[in-house]
């Protein structure tokens, strides 16, 4: 891709130059003549913080509302981040942080498509289940939260980070690299929640600025296709022009405020041509555009992209370094008639499931309780004092304490995430370390920690006693993880939607001298540093490949489809025992956010409710492709759902639904009042939007 010079526009550029005005109802209906792919960008809503700096719930709903009457042809809503904040559990009703954020984000931005990126908040709060699975659940992510999408010919990358608030996991990053590959060929843009260090603001070491930025940087040199980084957490607006790219802090909708006032809420809004990328700062709060304040907080690169308004919409997932055995859960929400469906597989370089087991990922933060020490992927129990950087490796102090423990993860947020390892397999642990001083008494044991998404702790598995001599040594231990048939979890039950996740520690007694570690290592058993046979079973239909498969060498099989609402991929390889794949559906035609969805013999068939934490329990449908007519777009206190899509022959939609809650409603969008509306108690037609109430299980008829 050829890139033209930077041009920075200023505010010369008017909003009347970038915005057609056209009634919010109409929003996303696809002019199909339109020649600009228009996206805005929220983050940071906080909501649950409680602070005099948060803005009240119905100021952010408002300045939702205020976005989308501005902004009324936008093709696109996103959020990057931080949709609660970690104190909401001293709410009365733990859940309405996250409720709040799905009424009034997620469900409040009307006909558009929504995709969200996870921040720390989400991550690291202190809740007793899986975070992960918790932020999926709400944003509607299908597997894990790195994933990406292609929309008009534009390819977008969610990339969040994960384990801490500035660390980008290992199989992240092997799953990165597959993702590019395959799309090496379209414009890129990548919404994260950090920012990359030595480009917008914020490098507060262990909590701000992506911990390997020099690493990221060195993908974009090679990825010139990638024309953005757009990003939250900072919660101030700004616009940097770096090496051919933007890079993009992406304001506030909430949280503190670094302008004091001078802002407000807000966002920002994007227009994607063939031409070029234009970033416009917004405040909602104050209605106007930003660059009245500074000038560089609208920018264009002139740039040639892929941008096509007749191009297929894709959705694409998966997981890097996945091991020989694991059950990954896949929730469907994007779904269309004439889906083609596709595999990637590629190899992993180790066996290594750990991330940073050499301990070479370290930094010191200034918290206000002090000095915190991270390492970023393991935990020593007695905090800053139980160690020292070694650079790399880590000193364990000697003490007088009974146990010393060196886990990876750490067994706190972690243990609800990392991780994910199947059931029922052999297991090596091994050490590297160095014993200082004379012999002691030192003793060492290998455990592995197996818990549920809940937390709760399945079984420890432990080795025999391992006593230490003085020096350099290594030592490394065979360990059976059992069925666990008692518990419902993914391996006794498929259907069931609790993972495992398995936390490896070395455990010592007797520390009456220093001990260095080298490296703990967690791999599945194995017979080579290669990936061989790799493959995966989907929903029992095995797709397999034979022979080395070489990171880097990437495998294509196409899927037989259609998949259930909810599927689960199991991992088949043996060499290393890990395999990093992707699964994309491109010829997407809806988003069904809220509850799982699949297509199945000439009809859509939405699932059970996924997302029980906002009260309206609604599931929300919108387009993804252009030229779309009449459709059904939001359905309350309802589930299981046959839809047959509006017809033209015989001009009409029909829903039979399946399960009722209570008095539910259905909401249909078109922009002519239909003639007939059937199986209903009540219908009104209002703003392009038909209501019809339903008191019990019916088929609703709608005819136009």
């Amino acid at each position: 891709m050829q890139r033209r010079n930077f041009i920075k526009r200023t505010a010369v550029l008017s909003a009347a130059a970038f915005i057609s005005p056209r009634i919010f109802a109409t929003a996303n209906s696809y002019n199909t003549k339109k020649e600009i792919f228009k996206g805005f960008i929220v983050s940071d809503s906080h909501f649950g913080w409680a602070h005099k700096m948060q803005p009240t719930i119905k100021e952010q709903a408002e300045a939702v509302k205020n976005i989308l009457n501005k902004f009324a042809d936008l093709d696109i809503f996103l959020d990057t981040g931080d949709a609660h904040h970690n104190d909401h559990h001293n709410n009365a009703n733990p859940h309405k942080a996250r409720k709040d954020w799905v009424d009034i984000i997620q469900g409040g931005c009307g006909q558009l498509p929504f995709y969200y990126v996870i921040g720390n908040h989400e991550l690291r709060s202190n809740e007793d289940d899986d975070p992960e699975m918790r932020s999926n659940i709400m944003g509607s992510n299908t597997c894990r939260p790195y994933y990406s999408f292609d929309m008009q010919g534009i390819h977008f990358i969610s990339f969040p980070q994960l384990i801490r608030a500035t660390y980008i996991t290992e199989e992240a990053w092997d799953w990165l690299d597959l993702d590019l590959a395959i799309n090496k060929d379209k414009t890129i843009v990548m919404l994260s929640h950090n920012n990359i260090i030595g480009t917008t603001r914020g490098n507060e070491n262990g909590y701000r600025g992506v911990m390997d930025s020099d690493k990221m940087v060195d993908i974009f040199k090679k990825n010139k296709n990638i024309i953005a980084w757009m990003h939250g957490h900072n919660h101030n607006f700004e616009v940097i022009n770096r090496d051919d790219m933007l890079f993009v802090s992406n304001g506030r909708i909430g949280g503190f405020d670094p302008s004091r006032g001078k802002y407000g809420i807000g966002g920002v809004y994007f227009e994607i041509t063939k031409e070029m990328l234009t970033v416009k700062c917004y405040s909602a709060e104050k209605d106007m555009f930003l660059d009245s304040f500074d000038v560089s907080l609208s920018q264009t690169l002139d740039v040639k992209t892929t941008f096509d308004n007749k191009a297929d919409f894709a959705y694409s997932y998966g997981v890097g370094g996945a091991v020989n055995g694991e059950r990954i859960p896949a929730y469907h929400h994007h779904v269309g008639e004439n889906t083609k469906s596709e595999l990637f597989l590629t190899g992993c370089e180790n066996a290594v499931i750990n991330d940073d087991h050499a301990m070479t990922k370290y930094t010191e933060r200034k918290a206000y309780h002090g000095l915190d020490k991270i390492l970023f992927a393991a935990k020593v129990n007695h905090g800053n004092a139980g160690f020292e950087y070694a650079n790399p490796g880590i000193r364990l102090k000697a003490n007088d304490n009974w146990w010393t423990t060196l886990t990876m993860p750490s067994d706190n947020y972690d243990k609800y995430s990392y991780y994910r390892c199947p059931l029922g397999q052999k297991y090596k642990a091994s050490i590297d370390l160095d014993v200082k001083g004379i012999k002691g008494t030192q003793r060492l044991w290998f455990r592995l920690h197996i818990y549920d998404l809940n937390g709760r702790k399945l079984r420890i598995v432990q080795s025999d006693q391992i006593i230490l001599g003085d020096g350099r040594q290594q030592f490394d231990c065979l360990l059976d993880v059992p069925n666990l048939p008692e518990f419902d979890t993914i391996y006794s039950n498929p259907e069931s939607d609790n993972l495992v996740n398995i936390a490896v520690e070395a455990s010592f007694t007797g520390m009456n001298t220093d001990v260095d570690i080298i490296y703990l290592k967690l791999e599945q058993e194995h017979t080579s540093l290669n990936t061989v046979d790799a493959g995966v079973i989907i929903d029992t239909k095995s797709y397999q490949t034979f022979g080395v498969l070489a990171k880097g060498d990437i495998k294509k099989i196409d899927l037989e489809k259609p998949l259930e609402t909810r599927s689960v991929n199991q991992i088949s390889t043996s060499g290393n025992k890990r395999v990093t794949y992707l699964v994309c559906h491109s010829n997407m035609k809806w988003q069904v956010r809220n509850a799982t969805v699949t297509y199945l013999d000439n009809h859509i068939k939405i699932g059970k409710i996924r997302n029980h934490i906002s009260d309206k329990l609604e599931i929300i449908i919108s387009p993804l492709q252009k030229n779309i007519g009449p459709y059904l777009h939001r359905v309350r206190y309802a589930e299981n759902i046959k839809l047959v899509p509006y017809q033209s022959k015989n001009r009409s939609i029909k829903a039979t639904i399946e399960n009722v809650f209570q008095n539910a409603e259905v909401d249909f969008y078109s922009t002519k009042k239909p003639k007939v509306v059937a199986g209903v108690t009540s219908w009104i037609y209002k703003d392009n939007i038909v209501t019809a109430k339903i008191s019990k299980p019916t088929t609703v008829l709608v005819k136009f």
